[in-house]
């Protein structure tokens, strides 16, 4: 994944808005599906007349980002991580990716097909990286697009919607589902042949 390189340099960022959260990780986890689901209903809403809510949307996803880190970071600064909690954590994973591109799949700029699709790709990457861990061969981030990338797309295509219509005849928004649909499968099968040949 791209954005994981940059891990050490959020962590960094975010260490000192950690060290004040008033919320524990568990209210930080709650708090970013509330951003998520803003999210997912803002790029419902969104359409060609009504623009604005993209630009909505895209920061409810920054924000989810942002929380989707900050979670972890207070959850080791205050000692309190556990196998509950990653369960919890990866749960809320899915079901804001779900939520967040099921606005889009379900809104007016692109068409269902292309959003649900986009939805199987990720949650098939996802699956794979959670399944290595349970097969016992350590938890699997290889491949392009995993979910840091994808709310980093997220949050940023939406503002390129935003101020262009699109590219000929498909706009920003789809481009990137179809993005997602086809790049997300490529690097679920990879992080497959991964894990088979690590099981060898």
């Amino acid at each position: 994944m791209v954005a994981d390189d940059y891990r050490e340099l959020g962590t960094r960022i975010l260490a000192p808005i950690a060290r004040i959260s008033p919320l524990n990780p568990m209210g930080i986890s709650l708090l970013s599906l509330v951003t998520a689901i803003t999210a997912g209903y803002s790029f419902y809403m969104a359409d060609l007349e009504s623009k604005e809510w993209l630009l909505l949307g895209a920061l409810m996803v920054f924000l989810t980002a942002v929380l989707d880190a900050l979670d972890g970071i207070v959850a080791r600064m205050r000692n309190m991580s556990s196998r509950r909690g990653d369960l919890v954590d990866h749960t809320l994973d899915r079901v804001a990716d779900i939520i967040i591109v099921g606005g889009i799949a379900l809104g007016p700029l692109v068409d269902i097909t292309v959003g649900f699709s986009a939805i199987i790709g990720i949650l098939m990457l996802s699956y794979m990286g959670t399944q290595a861990q349970a097969v016992g061969a350590g938890r699997e981030y290889a491949g392009l697009l995993g979910r840091a990338d994808r709310l980093v797309v997220l949050a940023i295509v939406p503002v390129i919607q935003y101020f262009d219509q699109g590219y000929q005849d498909l706009n920003y928004m789809t481009l990137m589902c179809y993005t997602f649909a086809i790049v997300c499968t490529i690097s679920a099968v990879y992080r497959f042949q991964r894990i088979w040949n690590e099981l060898e």
